[in-house]
Protein backbone atom coordinates (compact mmCIF):
# COMPACT_ATOMS: atom_id res chain seq x y z
CA UNK A 1 0.00 0.00 0.00
CA UNK A 2 1.52 3.38 -0.97
CA UNK A 3 2.34 5.73 1.87
CA UNK A 4 2.15 9.51 2.32
CA UNK A 5 0.14 10.33 -0.78
CA UNK A 6 0.55 13.99 -1.63
CA UNK A 7 -2.36 16.24 -2.60
CA UNK A 8 -1.64 15.88 -6.33
CA UNK A 9 -0.42 12.30 -6.42
CA UNK A 10 -2.45 9.32 -7.65
CA UNK A 11 -4.49 7.64 -4.93
CA UNK A 12 -5.22 4.04 -4.16
CA UNK A 13 -6.98 1.63 -6.46
CA UNK A 14 -10.69 2.35 -5.93
CA UNK A 15 -11.48 -1.36 -6.08
CA UNK A 16 -9.55 -1.68 -2.83
CA UNK A 17 -11.63 1.09 -1.28
CA UNK A 18 -14.94 -0.46 -2.30
CA UNK A 19 -13.84 -3.74 -0.78
CA UNK A 20 -13.33 -1.99 2.56
CA UNK A 21 -17.10 -1.23 2.74
CA UNK A 22 -18.69 -4.68 2.39
CA UNK A 23 -21.90 -3.57 4.09
CA UNK A 24 -22.47 -0.44 2.00
CA UNK A 25 -26.07 0.19 0.95
CA UNK A 26 -25.24 1.23 -2.57
CA UNK A 27 -27.06 4.19 -4.08
CA UNK A 28 -27.43 3.31 -7.74
CA UNK A 29 -27.46 5.93 -10.50
CA UNK A 30 -30.26 4.83 -12.83
CA UNK A 31 -30.35 6.53 -16.23
CA UNK A 32 -33.36 6.92 -18.50
CA UNK A 33 -34.13 9.14 -21.47
CA UNK A 34 -36.84 11.76 -21.11
CA UNK A 35 -38.19 13.78 -24.03
CA UNK A 36 -38.30 17.41 -22.95
CA UNK A 37 -41.42 19.47 -23.74
CA UNK A 38 -41.60 21.97 -26.60
CA UNK A 39 -39.30 19.86 -28.78
CA UNK A 40 -36.26 20.80 -26.71
CA UNK A 41 -34.61 17.40 -27.19
CA UNK A 42 -33.73 14.45 -25.02
CA UNK A 43 -32.57 14.66 -21.42
CA UNK A 44 -30.64 11.85 -19.77
CA UNK A 45 -32.28 11.78 -16.34
CA UNK A 46 -30.30 10.14 -13.54
CA UNK A 47 -32.30 8.91 -10.57
CA UNK A 48 -30.43 8.22 -7.33
CA UNK A 49 -32.00 5.25 -5.56
CA UNK A 50 -30.62 2.79 -3.01
CA UNK A 51 -33.62 0.48 -3.32
CA UNK A 52 -35.10 1.36 0.09
CA UNK A 53 -37.85 3.74 1.17
CA UNK A 54 -37.31 7.20 2.61
CA UNK A 55 -36.39 5.84 6.04
CA UNK A 56 -33.02 4.80 4.58
CA UNK A 57 -31.84 7.85 2.60
CA UNK A 58 -29.55 7.86 -0.42
CA UNK A 59 -25.89 8.15 0.60
CA UNK A 60 -22.58 8.12 -1.22
CA UNK A 61 -20.15 5.40 -0.30
CA UNK A 62 -17.34 4.28 -2.63
CA UNK A 63 -19.56 1.93 -4.65
CA UNK A 64 -22.27 4.57 -4.94
CA UNK A 65 -19.77 7.10 -6.26
CA UNK A 66 -18.48 4.57 -8.78
CA UNK A 67 -22.06 3.89 -9.94
CA UNK A 68 -22.64 7.61 -10.46
CA UNK A 69 -19.32 7.96 -12.26
CA UNK A 70 -20.20 5.13 -14.64
CA UNK A 71 -23.57 6.73 -15.37
CA UNK A 72 -21.89 10.05 -16.12
CA UNK A 73 -19.39 8.33 -18.41
CA UNK A 74 -22.31 6.95 -20.40
CA UNK A 75 -24.21 10.23 -20.70
CA UNK A 76 -21.04 12.25 -21.44
CA UNK A 77 -20.45 10.08 -24.50
CA UNK A 78 -23.87 11.17 -25.76
CA UNK A 79 -23.31 14.88 -25.15
CA UNK A 80 -21.05 15.34 -28.19
CA UNK A 81 -21.90 15.80 -31.89
CA UNK A 82 -20.35 12.41 -32.60
CA UNK A 83 -23.28 10.78 -30.80
CA UNK A 84 -25.51 11.49 -33.79
CA UNK A 85 -29.14 10.53 -33.22
CA UNK A 86 -28.28 9.43 -29.68
CA UNK A 87 -27.12 12.90 -28.74
CA UNK A 88 -28.71 14.39 -25.62
CA UNK A 89 -29.61 18.02 -25.03
CA UNK A 90 -29.25 18.03 -21.23
CA UNK A 91 -28.55 15.93 -18.16
CA UNK A 92 -30.73 15.87 -15.07
CA UNK A 93 -30.38 14.28 -11.66
CA UNK A 94 -33.07 13.67 -9.05
CA UNK A 95 -33.71 11.36 -6.12
CA UNK A 96 -36.16 8.77 -4.94
CA UNK A 97 -39.41 9.90 -3.26
CA UNK A 98 -38.78 12.41 -0.43
CA UNK A 99 -34.98 12.05 -0.68
CA UNK A 100 -32.49 13.64 -3.03
CA UNK A 101 -29.27 12.58 -1.28
CA UNK A 102 -27.86 13.10 2.21
CA UNK A 103 -24.14 12.95 1.53
CA UNK A 104 -21.33 10.59 2.43
CA UNK A 105 -22.02 7.21 3.99
CA UNK A 106 -20.59 7.86 7.45
CA UNK A 107 -21.25 4.32 8.60
CA UNK A 108 -18.06 3.34 6.79
CA UNK A 109 -15.92 6.03 8.41
CA UNK A 110 -14.84 3.67 11.18
CA UNK A 111 -13.54 1.24 8.57
CA UNK A 112 -11.04 3.71 7.11
CA UNK A 113 -7.63 2.66 8.38
CA UNK A 114 -5.30 5.27 6.91
CA UNK A 115 -5.05 8.78 5.58
CA UNK A 116 -4.49 7.44 2.09
CA UNK A 117 -7.78 5.59 2.08
CA UNK A 118 -9.66 8.68 3.28
CA UNK A 119 -7.90 10.81 0.68
CA UNK A 120 -8.88 8.45 -2.11
CA UNK A 121 -12.57 8.57 -1.16
CA UNK A 122 -12.46 12.37 -1.00
CA UNK A 123 -10.82 12.57 -4.41
CA UNK A 124 -13.30 10.14 -5.90
CA UNK A 125 -16.17 12.37 -4.77
CA UNK A 126 -14.54 15.44 -6.34
CA UNK A 127 -13.84 13.63 -9.59
CA UNK A 128 -17.43 12.42 -9.89
CA UNK A 129 -19.34 15.54 -8.82
CA UNK A 130 -17.33 17.96 -10.95
CA UNK A 131 -18.40 16.05 -14.05
CA UNK A 132 -21.85 17.68 -13.80
CA UNK A 133 -20.25 21.00 -14.75
CA UNK A 134 -18.07 19.60 -17.53
CA UNK A 135 -20.52 17.71 -19.72
CA UNK A 136 -20.82 20.22 -22.55
CA UNK A 137 -24.63 20.33 -22.12
CA UNK A 138 -26.64 21.96 -19.31
CA UNK A 139 -26.98 19.90 -16.15
CA UNK A 140 -30.02 20.21 -13.88
CA UNK A 141 -30.45 19.11 -10.28
CA UNK A 142 -34.12 18.48 -9.51
CA UNK A 143 -34.04 18.54 -5.69
CA UNK A 144 -37.20 16.65 -4.84
CA UNK A 145 -36.37 15.89 -1.19
CA UNK A 146 -33.76 16.15 1.55
CA UNK A 147 -30.41 17.43 0.29
CA UNK A 148 -27.71 17.32 2.95
CA UNK A 149 -23.94 17.47 2.83
CA UNK A 150 -22.67 15.76 -0.28
CA UNK A 151 -26.19 15.68 -1.71
CA UNK A 152 -26.33 19.47 -1.64
CA UNK A 153 -22.81 19.65 -3.04
CA UNK A 154 -23.84 17.46 -5.97
CA UNK A 155 -26.65 19.91 -6.74
CA UNK A 156 -24.26 22.87 -6.52
CA UNK A 157 -22.02 21.31 -9.17
CA UNK A 158 -24.93 21.37 -11.64
CA UNK A 159 -25.62 24.28 -13.98
CA UNK A 160 -29.15 24.83 -12.65
CA UNK A 161 -31.26 23.72 -9.70
CA UNK A 162 -34.98 23.43 -9.04
CA UNK A 163 -36.40 22.53 -5.65
CA UNK A 164 -39.71 21.25 -4.33
CA UNK A 165 -41.65 23.51 -1.99
CA UNK A 166 -42.20 20.44 0.19
CA UNK A 167 -38.50 20.01 0.99
CA UNK A 168 -37.78 20.55 4.68
CA UNK A 169 -34.09 19.64 4.92
CA UNK A 170 -31.42 21.50 2.95
CA UNK A 171 -28.19 21.90 4.88
CA UNK A 172 -24.51 21.30 5.40
CA UNK A 173 -24.61 19.53 8.78
CA UNK A 174 -20.88 18.75 8.75
CA UNK A 175 -19.90 21.38 11.36
CA UNK A 176 -22.48 19.85 13.71
CA UNK A 177 -20.53 16.60 13.35
CA UNK A 178 -17.09 18.21 13.67
CA UNK A 179 -16.41 18.01 9.92
CA UNK A 180 -16.28 20.35 6.93
CA UNK A 181 -18.07 20.07 3.58
CA UNK A 182 -15.44 18.19 1.59
CA UNK A 183 -16.82 17.85 -1.95
CA UNK A 184 -16.88 21.47 -3.07
CA UNK A 185 -19.44 23.10 -0.78
CA UNK A 186 -17.05 25.56 0.85
CA UNK A 187 -16.03 26.86 -2.59
CA UNK A 188 -19.26 26.67 -4.59
CA UNK A 189 -21.77 28.01 -2.07
CA UNK A 190 -20.03 31.38 -1.35
CA UNK A 191 -19.68 31.97 -5.08
CA UNK A 192 -23.37 31.27 -5.53
CA UNK A 193 -25.03 33.18 -2.65
CA UNK A 194 -22.20 35.30 -1.22
CA UNK A 195 -19.89 34.76 1.77
CA UNK A 196 -22.29 36.04 4.45
CA UNK A 197 -25.15 33.75 3.47
CA UNK A 198 -22.76 30.86 2.93
CA UNK A 199 -21.40 31.27 6.47
CA UNK A 200 -24.94 31.08 7.78
CA UNK A 201 -25.62 27.82 5.92
CA UNK A 202 -22.24 26.16 6.52
CA UNK A 203 -21.46 27.30 10.09
CA UNK A 204 -24.25 29.18 11.89
CA UNK A 205 -27.11 26.83 11.09
CA UNK A 206 -25.28 23.62 12.03
CA UNK A 207 -24.11 25.18 15.29
CA UNK A 208 -27.69 26.31 16.04
CA UNK A 209 -28.95 22.81 16.85
CA UNK A 210 -28.35 21.73 13.25
CA UNK A 211 -30.97 24.04 11.76
CA UNK A 212 -32.20 23.12 8.27
CA UNK A 213 -33.44 25.23 5.38
CA UNK A 214 -36.79 24.63 3.74
CA UNK A 215 -37.24 24.62 0.00
CA UNK A 216 -38.63 28.16 0.10
CA UNK A 217 -35.68 29.41 2.15
CA UNK A 218 -33.21 27.75 -0.23
CA UNK A 219 -34.96 29.45 -3.15
CA UNK A 220 -34.92 32.80 -1.34
CA UNK A 221 -31.17 32.54 -0.70
CA UNK A 222 -30.51 31.72 -4.35
CA UNK A 223 -29.42 28.13 -3.80
CA UNK A 224 -32.23 27.04 -6.11
CA UNK A 225 -33.17 28.81 -9.33
CA UNK A 226 -36.85 27.85 -9.26
CA UNK A 227 -39.35 26.18 -6.94
CA UNK A 228 -42.39 24.05 -7.76
CA UNK A 229 -45.11 22.25 -5.87
CA UNK A 230 -44.47 18.59 -4.88
CA UNK A 231 -47.47 17.18 -6.76
CA UNK A 232 -46.09 18.00 -10.21
CA UNK A 233 -42.52 18.85 -9.29
CA UNK A 234 -40.70 16.73 -11.87
CA UNK A 235 -43.06 17.63 -14.71
CA UNK A 236 -42.76 21.36 -13.97
CA UNK A 237 -38.98 21.08 -13.57
CA UNK A 238 -38.72 19.42 -16.98
CA UNK A 239 -40.78 22.21 -18.54
CA UNK A 240 -38.57 24.80 -16.87
CA UNK A 241 -35.46 23.05 -18.12
CA UNK A 242 -36.89 22.86 -21.63
CA UNK A 243 -37.24 26.66 -21.71
CA UNK A 244 -33.51 26.97 -21.12
CA UNK A 245 -32.47 24.19 -23.45
CA UNK A 246 -34.51 25.65 -26.31
CA UNK A 247 -32.24 28.72 -26.32
CA UNK A 248 -28.87 29.00 -28.01
CA UNK A 249 -26.43 26.12 -28.02
CA UNK A 250 -24.81 25.52 -24.63
CA UNK A 251 -21.46 27.18 -24.27
CA UNK A 252 -18.61 26.79 -21.83
CA UNK A 253 -17.79 24.04 -19.39
CA UNK A 254 -20.83 24.83 -17.29
CA UNK A 255 -23.16 24.29 -20.22
CA UNK A 256 -25.07 27.58 -19.69
CA UNK A 257 -26.86 28.78 -22.84
CA UNK A 258 -25.99 32.41 -23.69
CA UNK A 259 -28.80 34.84 -23.01
CA UNK A 260 -30.53 32.68 -20.39
CA UNK A 261 -30.69 33.30 -16.63
CA UNK A 262 -27.46 32.51 -14.84
CA UNK A 263 -27.41 29.56 -12.46
CA UNK A 264 -25.33 31.56 -9.98
CA UNK A 265 -28.15 33.50 -8.36
CA UNK A 266 -30.08 34.34 -11.54
CA UNK A 267 -33.84 34.53 -11.83
CA UNK A 268 -35.81 31.64 -13.30
CA UNK A 269 -37.23 32.00 -16.82
CA UNK A 270 -40.82 33.16 -17.14
CA UNK A 271 -43.51 30.51 -16.82
CA UNK A 272 -46.55 30.56 -19.06
CA UNK A 273 -49.80 31.34 -17.30
CA UNK A 274 -48.04 32.95 -14.35
CA UNK A 275 -50.75 35.57 -13.76
CA UNK A 276 -53.50 32.96 -13.71
CA UNK A 277 -51.51 30.79 -11.27
CA UNK A 278 -50.97 33.78 -9.00
CA UNK A 279 -54.73 34.46 -8.93
CA UNK A 280 -55.50 30.82 -8.18
CA UNK A 281 -52.88 30.70 -5.43
CA UNK A 282 -54.29 33.91 -3.95
CA UNK A 283 -57.78 32.42 -3.81
CA UNK A 284 -56.43 29.27 -2.22
CA UNK A 285 -54.63 31.34 0.40
CA UNK A 286 -57.88 33.15 1.19
CA UNK A 287 -59.66 29.83 1.69
CA UNK A 288 -56.93 28.78 4.12
CA UNK A 289 -57.75 31.76 6.29
CA UNK A 290 -55.33 34.42 5.05
CA UNK A 291 -56.29 37.88 6.32
CA UNK A 292 -57.82 40.19 3.67
CA UNK A 293 -56.39 43.59 2.88
CA UNK A 294 -57.43 46.35 5.31
CA UNK A 295 -60.76 47.87 4.35
CA UNK A 296 -61.79 45.06 1.98
CA UNK A 297 -64.18 42.20 2.40
CA UNK A 298 -63.23 38.64 1.38
CA UNK A 299 -64.48 37.86 -2.12
CA UNK A 300 -63.93 41.38 -3.47
CA UNK A 301 -67.34 42.84 -2.45
CA UNK A 302 -66.02 46.33 -1.85
CA UNK A 303 -64.93 48.25 1.24
CA UNK A 304 -65.96 46.94 4.61
CA UNK A 305 -67.48 49.49 7.00
CA UNK A 306 -65.51 50.18 10.13
CA UNK A 307 -67.82 49.49 13.07
CA UNK A 308 -65.52 51.41 15.39
CA UNK A 309 -66.50 54.74 13.80
CA UNK A 310 -70.03 54.55 15.18
CA UNK A 311 -68.68 53.54 18.56
CA UNK A 312 -66.37 56.54 18.66
CA UNK A 313 -69.14 58.93 17.63
CA UNK A 314 -71.52 57.54 20.23
CA UNK A 315 -68.77 57.76 22.79
CA UNK A 316 -68.10 61.39 21.99
CA UNK A 317 -71.81 62.28 22.23
CA UNK A 318 -72.03 60.44 25.54
CA UNK A 319 -69.16 62.48 26.98
CA UNK A 320 -70.59 65.89 25.98
CA UNK A 321 -72.25 67.96 28.71
CA UNK A 322 -76.04 67.95 28.57
CA UNK A 323 -76.12 71.73 27.93
CA UNK A 324 -74.23 71.27 24.58
CA UNK A 325 -76.57 68.60 23.19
Amino acid sequence: MPKNIGPNEPGLDESLITSLFPGEVVTRALVRDVELPYGAGTMALITLDNGHDHTKPNTFGPAGLVSLRDALDAVAARATPEAGEQRIAAVGVTGKPFIFAVGADLTGAALIRSRDEALTIARLGHQVFRRFGELGVPSFAFVNGAALGGGLELALHCSYRTISSGVTAVAFPECFLGLLPGWGGTYLLPRLIGPANALKVIIENPLSQNRMLTGAQARSLGIADAMFEPADFLAESLRWAAVLVRGDDPAGPGGRPPGTPRSRGGSPPPRTGGRRRAIVHGRQAARRGARPLPGHRPGGRGPRPDPRRGVRRRGRRARRPAAQR
